[in-house]
């Protein structure tokens, strides 16, 4: 529910919240949401509240408004496509930003159902996991969460991961990536992310998960699950 004595505004915690049952399937793609004056009675809150919570949700694609019709739980379509692995450090480089990376937690893990789903795995009892803050000088600009599969990660296991993982994976492990899944979604940073990377209360960060295929193998081999803070384009060497 929202939290009235919290600094951040209640049309944004109710556009998070909106947000939550849309990627949590409680609210599906295509289903028509709830009206403003319904939403107004179940969250206690004011139509211009509930309208530029909407409206956010509608400039951030996760809703579309259908005139005469309501407004519907857009479909989320994943961008596809064959373009080659870019790592954020080689990225960073190319824009002349120094970086490095801190690796906060390594090793394999049971993963949950919940991870399972998101990183669109079966049945899997472990996966290799790498938890890093990356940093453009000394400005921490991202926290990742990196899974592999096991037989992946036994080639990772003993390697130097501060430096590009993509590089490793397709050097030195020659790993032929062959498809590459991409979404990005803005929200709040989380309460981990904000302290990590010394966040405002109110900060959004841009979350991007990706799913990456490579030759020979029938199903996703690395799961990236990144949040990197908005203003990255402001912040000079």
């Amino acid at each position: 529910m929202l939290d009235r004595n919290s600094p951040i505004p209640l049309y944004v915690q109710l556009r998070e919240l909106i947000k939550e049952k849309i990627l949590k399937g409680e609210w599906k793609e295509g289903e028509k949401i709830p009206g403003e004056y319904d939403l107004m009675e179940q969250y206690q809150v004011s139509r211009a509240t509930v309208r530029e919570a909407i409206e956010g949700l509608i400039k951030e694609g996760l809703l579309v408004r259908k005139h005469g019709y309501g407004t519907f739980v857009r479909k989320l379509r994943p961008s596809l496509g064959f373009e080659p692995l870019i790592s954020l450090s080689y990225a960073l480089e190319t824009f002349g930003m120094v970086s490095h990376n801190v690796v906060l937690e390594c090793g394999f893990i049971s993963p949950n159902q919940e991870l399972l789903k998101q990183a669109k795995w079966k049945d899997l009892e472990k996966v290799y996991f790498v938890k890093r803050l990356r940093f453009v000088d000394d400005i921490p600009i991202a926290v990742e969460s990196s899974y592999f599969l096991p037989e992946i990660g036994q080639l990772l296991y003993h390697r130097n991961l501060q430096g590009s993982i993509a590089k490793i994976l397709i050097e030195e492990v020659q790993l032929e990536v062959k498809k590459v899944e991409q979404v990005l979604l803005p929200r709040l940073a989380t309460d981990e992310e904000r302290k990590l990377m010394n966040l405002p209360t109110t900060t959004q960060v841009i979350e991007m998960q990706r799913w990456i295929y490579a030759e020979g193998f029938n199903k996703v081999v690395y799961y990236l699950n990144l949040s990197m803070r908005d203003d990255l384009s402001q912040l000079k060497r």
